[in-house]
């Protein structure tokens, strides 16, 4: 058996050196120094969903409030339910959506941990391009400023996690709901202590995305980026934004990741991140495995447990292979 490791990690090396970096460079970042863990409740959000998912399934066996410096210089907050068992746990870093409560993130977080993951799931500090955000319609640099620091500190968070006897650093991955799957793409692609993924309602394209997408908040900015003309219809829009948006788009990064890593599931009638989006995704990383459920962006709660669970099943899959079958030759 150590013979076999032996030659595993050679073909790894050999594999990793081979696959030269494609497209943009990466930055390494340092992992966190300066984390404040300390308990908390097993449960955080207060909604219906998540009480019912209590009353039905057990309860994580320990939960830690994990906050640190961000990128910006800001708190960051973030939410790690273990597993029982001493560990060491496979990891899944959840990332939140872009508008509303985190009862998403949490009740995916309970999922995993209910299939004998441990999950951190982060918290953001604003719902971007709601009334919450009073930044100017155009101010294109201060979104990308947010998901690009965002990556940063997932990344960071990641590598400080890596170092913890209580987690199997070579069982990390990362999964998301819209904007989640969005940061989570990016950060498998970056990071390459993540080996796995899986992306809910996910899609690549963002200046099409912001032109697009009817969720109200978004169709409400762009009113107000009319009236101020800022833009002077959708296209000119999009060209404006792309600048800003290609760095932290995952199209551009997607040719980083191996399409056995991941998974995506869509809603067949999503009007806000559009099947086209999704579509977009998808070949640009390899055609991997990709579900359709028949509903909208926002009537997607009824398969949420489904989706969760089909999540589940492809890092399982993931992790019961060699560590070096992620990255190699993708990277």
């Amino acid at each position: 058996m150590a013979a076999l490791r032996t030659a595993l990690a050679a073909a790894c090396a050999l594999l990793l050196a081979a696959g030269a970096q494609a497209g943009r460079p990466v930055t390494p970042v340092p992992p966190l120094e300066a984390a404040v863990v300390t308990a908390e409740p097993k449960t955080i959000q207060s909604h219906v969903l998540i009480a019912a998912y209590d009353l039905l399934k057990p309860e994580a066996a320990s939960a830690w409030r994990v906050e640190f410096p961000g990128a910006d210089g800001d708190t960051r907050v973030a939410h790690w339910q273990l597993p029982p068992g001493p560990g060491p746990h496979a990891t899944v870093v959840v990332f939140p959506i872009r508008a509303g409560d985190h009862v998403v993130s949490e009740a995916l977080a309970k999922a995993l941990v209910n299939r004998g993951y441990a999950a951190i799931w982060l918290e953001r500090r604003r719902a971007l391009f709601s009334e919450e955000d009073d930044r100017a319609p155009g101010d294109f640099d201060a979104f990308a400023a947010d998901l690009g620091n965002f990556v940063i500190d997932a990344r960071r968070l990641i590598g400080w996690l890596a170092t913890r006897a209580d987690v199997d650093s070579e069982r990390i991955a990362v999964a998301g709901v819209s904007l989640g799957g969005i940061l989570a793409a990016n950060t498998l692609a970056q990071e390459p202590l993540v080996r796995a993924g899986f992306f809910v309602m996910a899609g690549g394209g963002l200046p099409e995305i912001l032109r697009d997408s009817q969720d109200p908040d978004l169709v409400r900015f762009r009113e107000r980026a009319f009236e101020a003309k800022l833009f002077t219809d959708g296209e000119d829009l999009a060209r404006q934004a792309r600048p800003y948006t290609d760095p932290i788009d995952p199209l551009t990064w997607a040719d980083r990741i191996a399409p056995e890593q991941v998974l995506l599931i869509s809603a067949r009638f999503d009007q806000v991140i559009a099947p086209e989006r999704t579509e977009a995704l998808w070949r640009a990383l390899g055609r991997p495995r990709w579900f359709t459920v028949p509903t909208g962006h926002y009537q997607l709660v009824p398969y949420f447990w489904w989706a969760v669970g089909r999540g589940a099943d492809h890092l399982d899959r993931v992790f019961r292979r060699p560590a070096c079958g992620t990255h190699a030759g993708r990277r």
